[in-house]
């Protein structure tokens, strides 16, 4: 096996690179790293299979660390943390409020739950997953509600004029004309031919 030696001298920089011919490769692409990058230890010319940031490729039979720096994932944890998503508790009034039809719209159920809740617990404000988590626990037949949806059609209802529900810290509740809409939703339930 050939054997060789390369030397580079940039400024004040020095490079010394001892091999075998076959590793040229993986060393040409290691030093095409270390160049791009000046901050890299020098040890991944040596050793490109060391993993120092990202996991190894390979490229040409060798193992080299791949140059696409990887992004972090999302812990999946929603831009609401700390609020709670479990359902809240209480013992629907049909009677008195209806239950909601498979034909609302997200903002409908939200607001028509939302009153209801304010009705019987006397909580006035909800977060947007609560909102979710209690529709599909309660109201599962009237079609499932997703948070992320919950959330962004309550947002986009916050900025109606007149707006039917505000938003103070990602906690949604509503407004004297939320009040009225589900007033109107209500007795559309109750009285349907009305």
């Amino acid at each position: 096996m050939a054997k060789f030696r390369m030397r580079l001298k940039i400024q004040g920089f020095e490079l010394e690179v001892d091999g075998e011919r076959e590793d040229i490769p993986a060393i040409t692409t290691a030093l095409h790293q270390q160049l791009a990058g000046f901050i890299q230890p020098a040890e991944m010319i040596v050793e490109p299979t060391k993993q120092l940031g990202g996991a190894p490729k390979t490229i040409q039979g060798e193992q080299v660390l791949a140059t696409k720096p990887t992004r972090k994932r999302p812990s999946g944890k929603s831009s609401t943390a700390g609020t709670p998503t479990q359902a809240i508790d209480f013992r629907h009034e049909p009677a008195t409020y209806g239950n909601p039809l498979q034909a609302w719209s997200f903002i409908e159920k939200s607001i028509w739950l939302l009153a209801v809740i304010k009705g019987i617990t006397g909580t006035k404000e909800v977060s947007g997953p609560q909102v979710s988590a209690t529709f599909n626990h309660y109201f599962k037949q009237a079609g499932k509600v997703h948070p992320p949806n919950v959330t962004r059609d309550l947002g986009l209802a916050k900025v109606g004029n007149p707006a039917p529900v505000g938003e103070d810290k990602g906690m949604w509740y509503l407004t004297d004309e939320g009040d009225r809409q589900a007033a109107v939703l209500i007795q559309s339930v109750l009285n349907p031919t009305a």
